[in-house]
């Protein structure tokens, strides 16, 4: 009974990190990543143009103001979700890895950011584009 016990908790922790960590992840196409991107591409604009939203340090988006909606939160979530999608499909097709593929998206978003967008600085404090030094 003890050894079925610890199996069970053993499954359990597995099953758990492996999803956390993405590896059991949906399994979709580049294609559906990218239009789930594309469907909510004007919100993500409308909250980075209100200063809820910028471009992080780790090639995610996060939310600026801390009393944002929660509807802010879920569409930080969701681009993050498919952020992290695409990076393991595009380090998959690359042979790099997802941190150089976060990285090299870092770069690029910063260079799109509108002057008046939030993107975080190298101490990892959200600034105006305009003002990154």
């Amino acid at each position: 009974m003890k050894n079925k016990t610890l199996t069970f908790f053993f499954i359990c922790l597995l099953s758990l990190v492996l999803g956390v960590t993405g590896v059991w992840g949906q399994n979709r196409s580049k294609d559906e990543v990218v239009q789930s991107m594309q469907a909510r591409h004007s919100s993500l604009m409308q909250a980075k143009n209100q200063g809820l939203v910028g471009e992080a340090w780790n090639g995610m988006v996060g939310i600026v103001d801390p009393g944002a909606a929660s509807g802010v939160q879920d569409l930080v979530d969701s681009e993050n979700r498919d952020r992290r999608d695409l990076y393991q499909i595009i380090a998959s097709e690359t042979g790099t890895s997802v941190q150089e593929v976060a990285l090299q998206n870092r770069i690029r978003m910063y260079r799109l950011a509108d002057d008046n967008h939030f993107v975080q600085d190298q101490h990892r404090n959200w600034v105006r584009k305009k003002d990154l030094n």
